[in-house]
């Protein structure tokens, strides 16, 4: 993409006439190659400006159904911020939307400074509102979600072989048998919203409570329990307890035994694609630092998973998998932080 202030400037007559921003600044944070900007108004008003470049003739009708999707999804949950305004440049280069900027620290920052049970009941808070997220119904006519979820991994696969790529510590023929034999368990899976990179860093946190979503940008539908998938991937990392109480806030009961054999499903089927992200990243970026925290991830998911084996068939083993992302090793050699279902796990429920 062109420099920064260039492609500011192709929107920027646009964005004063619908805002009447007085300030703005550049927000480097993220993975995507959007360019995002807080602008600042003089009554004190702030919005987000999302500048996406136009680079092949999927990506416009993509954004544009985004920005619809954020706008619907303001009826389902408070915590969506509200969508003003979408465009694109002159010159039909670039699509911009202006969205509320959401006041607060993302929740990977804020976690950190949290008790462990306050961590726990901000993510119950979390389940909760992906729950509220998860009840807008998907369009009909979409294509099946197992075939879909099938043809691409496969695709991902194949790319991932023929870049001779290899995953580290990872015996890929057992995780590649444990994908076929076990896939058949979310066939049947209902179909809704999924935003697709629900984790911490998404999350707005003020005042030890969430009071923001956002990221919005791979947002898809399909079976909801996919969107757990960055639990096992980001979340767990940064918080046990969270992700104790992100569980607990959705189901509030009892967690579904098909739950966790589609939760195992999809982490068995995301390490390669993880893999293949980072390399790809790490090519258009030219940072290569994102290549060695994507293969301790993928380490980290397969040793969670260890008490499956990645062989048990999906008729067996939700019990252990349940147990494989509460444990955290903290402090000293060979402490273990468990969080069971069946153990004294008050520390992180606030009981």
């Amino acid at each position: 993409m062109t420099d920064e202030r260039e492609v500011f400037e192709k929107v920027e007559a646009q964005v004063r006439a619908l805002t009447g921003y007085t300030a703005v600044r550049s927000i480097p944070k993220g993975f995507s190659f959007e360019r995002k900007y807080l602008l600042s108004c003089g009554d004190a008003k702030r919005y987000l400006l999302r500048i996406a470049p136009l680079s092949d003739p999927g990506v416009l009708p993509y954004k544009l159904a985004e920005f619809e999707v954020i706008r619907q999804l303001r009826n389902y949950s408070s915590l969506v911020p509200g969508a003003h305004a979408f465009g694109t440049s002159d010159d039909g280069s670039l699509c911009f939307m202006v969205l509320d900027f959401m006041e607060g620290t993302d929740g990977e920052a804020a976690l950190g400074g949290l008790a462990l049970q306050d961590q726990y009941r901000l993510g119950v808070q979390a389940g909760r509102e992906l729950k509220r997220l998860h009840a807008m119904p998907a369009p009909k006519d979409l294509p099946d979600w197992p075939g879909a979820v099938s043809a691409k991994y496969a695709r991902k696969a194949a790319a991932f072989d023929a870049q001779s790529l290899r995953p580290p510590g990872i015996d890929r023929a057992r995780l590649s048998r444990y994908i076929r034999e076990n896939i058949s368990c979310i066939h049947g899976a209902g179909r809704t919203f999924l935003h697709g990179d629900y984790h911490p860093a998404n999350l707005i946190v003020r005042d030890g409570r969430l009071t923001g979503i956002i990221d919005f940008n791979r947002h898809d539908w399909g079976d909801p329990v996919h969107d757990f998938l960055k639990m096992a991937f980001f979340t767990r990392a940064i918080s046990i307890p969270f992700s104790v109480g992100q569980i607990d806030g959705y189901h509030e009961g009892p967690v579904p035994a098909l739950f966790w054999k589609g939760y195992a499903v999809y982490c068995a089927l995301t390490i390669v694609l993880d893999l293949l992200w980072a390399h790809d990243y790490a090519r258009k970026s030219g940072l290569p630092g994102e290549i060695g925290r994507s293969e301790a991830r993928v380490r980290r998911v397969y040793a969670d998973h260890q008490a499956l084996r990645w062989t048990s068939r999906a008729g067996t083993g939700s019990t252990r998998d349940e147990g494989a992302f509460r444990r955290e090793r903290r402090g000293g050699a060979g402490s273990v932080f468990f969080c069971n279902r069946q153990e004294n796990s008050g520390c992180c429920r606030g009981r």
